[in-house]
């Protein structure tokens, strides 16, 4: 039933076409209840206007949507506006669309490609498992940018521009103990995770159980989403429970918030606790104390998820796989035991 059409719809609601268009209108000339009717069937069967007819004649429309969950997160600000440069320059539009924490961003670019005909689609954060049948939904390609997909996907069928997050977590921990910390917690997004996040922690996690030094469930917060708030929340839970010298926060948003709540315990940061964050947001510079973090390039990244993705809509080039490095930046919330 992906191919509804507005005739399907006033077939199943049993009213007249007209009476289908008016009710996407919103015309006020149908009763409360004939418009209750046609949207349940509308909700039901995920029905999406197609605009392909109208005057824009969107199937020639030269347009790229970018689907962005955790909009939230700052990081991806810088990328967003690169993204948008390029597609300007090479003489495309760029379609950008928001997806919530507990959205399935899948989904929501299946129906805006339905509505809108993009002649792709580049994912910017999100989960790294789906169910390899609703991928094919997408009838256009697509890049992963700050993820790639696993699971039974075939990596012929999508392009992925990304680090090695679960690597990048481990470098952290092994730096960290490396300095004389023996006492870790980290800050998550949840518990259930099935983004980069859980692969940062992870990895962090795994390396310092290699090192000898295992970080137990009670030196683990989750925030549940990106934003200072949410870190802050999340470090003073860990405050009540546990005692540590160092914390990993699995984004620089996060880890802002961490220091304001450790501030606000009458503990210094890094006298007391260091806190080290990631991607590398260009604020953390200018905190004080200055961050310590994992940066991501992330403008070297949005730029090759624009021209891997154009390429293959050209001139149908084989999917790329590129693997960036996440380098360790020396701020002053960090300093050796």
């Amino acid at each position: 039933m992906d191919n509804l059409t507005i005739i399907d719809i006033a077939r199943l609601a049993g009213v007249s076409v007209s009476t289908v268009s008016r009710v996407l209108n919103r015309h006020p000339d149908v009763s409360a209840k004939t418009s209750q009717k046609v949207m349940a069937v509308i909700d039901e069967h995920n029905y999406v206007p197609n605009d392909s007819a109208r005057s824009l004649k969107r199937e020639s429309l030269k347009a790229v949507a970018v689907i962005v969950k955790g909009f939230s997160n700052p990081f991806f600000t810088v990328m967003l506006g690169i993204i948008a440069k390029e597609l300007e320059l090479n003489n495309y539009i760029m379609l950008l669309s928001q997806v919530e924490t507990n959205q399935d961003e899948v989904a929501a670019a299946v129906r805006l490609c339905k509505e809108k005909k993009p002649r792709g689609v580049i994912f910017m954060g999100g989960n790294f498992q789906h169910a390899k049948g609703q991928l094919a939904r997408l009838d256009v390609p697509f890049v992963m940018l700050t993820i790639t997909m696993h699971g039974d996907v075939s990596r012929e069928d999508f392009s992925s521009i990304t680090i090695d997050d679960y690597a990048a977590g481990y470098s952290v921990a092994k730096r960290i103990i490396e300095s004389g910390h023996g006492s870790l917690a980290a800050i998550g997004s949840s518990a259930d995770d099935i983004s980069i996040g859980r692969l940062r922690i992870e990895g962090f996690r795994r390396a310092a159980m290699d090192a000898g030094f295992p970080v137990s469930e009670a030196h683990v917060a989750y925030a549940g989403e990106f934003s200072y708030e949410a870190g802050c929340e999340a470090a003073k839970a860990l405050l009540q429970r546990a005692k540590f010298t160092c914390l990993f926060c699995i984004s620089d948003i996060l880890a802002f918030g961490a220091m304001r709540a450790i501030h606000d315990a009458g503990l210094s940061v890094p006298g007391d606790i260091s806190v080290v964050g990631f991607d590398g947001l260009e604020e953390g510079r200018y905190f004080v104390p200055s961050l310590a973090t994992m940066k991501q390039p992330d403008a070297e990244m949005a730029y090759e998820s624009v021209h891997v993705l154009l390429n293959h809509i050209r001139s149908r080039a084989p999917h790329q796989h590129k693997l960036f490095d996440a380098v360790f930046f020396e701020g002053e919330s960090f300093t050796g035991r």
